[in-house]
C-alpha cells in the first residue's frame, strides 16, 4: 500500500495500519498484545523496520501511556473502549514503549518517509510528544 494514501494525517492512529490492529486487539484481549508490538520492532537489529510494525509500535506505546493515565486527546473510541476493559497499568511496559518510540524516531523506514512528507514537522512533534507522556 502506497504511504501518502494509507495515511490520514501525522497522528499515532491516522493510519489504515493502526486501526486495522486496534478493532484487532478489541477481539484478543490484553496487555501481552501490546508487549508483541512492542517486542517486534526491539527484536529487529537493523535499521529496515517495517513501516506497518513501526505505526503500531507507537499505537501500542501510546496505549501504555493511556493505561498509566496520560491519555492521548485524539485516540480513537475504539481504542478508549479498550482501555476501559483493561483492569490494571501497563507501568511495567512503560521503558519498553520508550525504547520502540526512540527506535522507530532515530531509524525506521517510517521516518524516512515521513522526511519526506510536508507533515513531518508535525508527525515530529506527535512522536516526541509521545515520548514525554512516556518519561517516568
Amino acid at each position: 500500500m502506497n504511504f501518502q494514501k494509507s495515511n490520514w494525517g501525522p497522528g499515532i492512529y491516522d493510519n489504515d495500519d493502526v486501526m486495522d490492529w486496534i478493532y484487532d486487539l478489541a477481539e484478543e484481549g490484553g496487555l501481552a498484545v501490546l508487549m508483541e508490538a512492542l517486542e517486534v520492532v526491539l527484536r529487529n537489529k537493523n535499521d529496515d523496520l517495517d513501516t506497518a510494525d513501526c505505526r503500531i509500535a507507537l499505537a501500542a506505546a501510546d496505549l501504555v501511556a493511556a493505561l498509566n493515565g496520560d491519555i492521548d486527546p485524539d485516540i480513537p473510541e475504539e481504542a478508549e473502549d479498550w482501555i476501559a476493559m483493561i483492569t490494571k497499568t501497563a507501568e511495567s511496559l512503560r521503558p519498553k514503549a520508550e525504547e520502540a518510540v526512540r527506535k522507530v524516531l532515530d531509524s525506521s523506514r517510517l521516518k524516512n518517509e515521513w522526511i519526506s512528507s510536508e507533515d513531518y514537522p508535525e508527525w515530529e512533534k506527535t512522536i516526541t510528544g509521545l515520548l514525554k507522556r512516556l518519561e517516568l
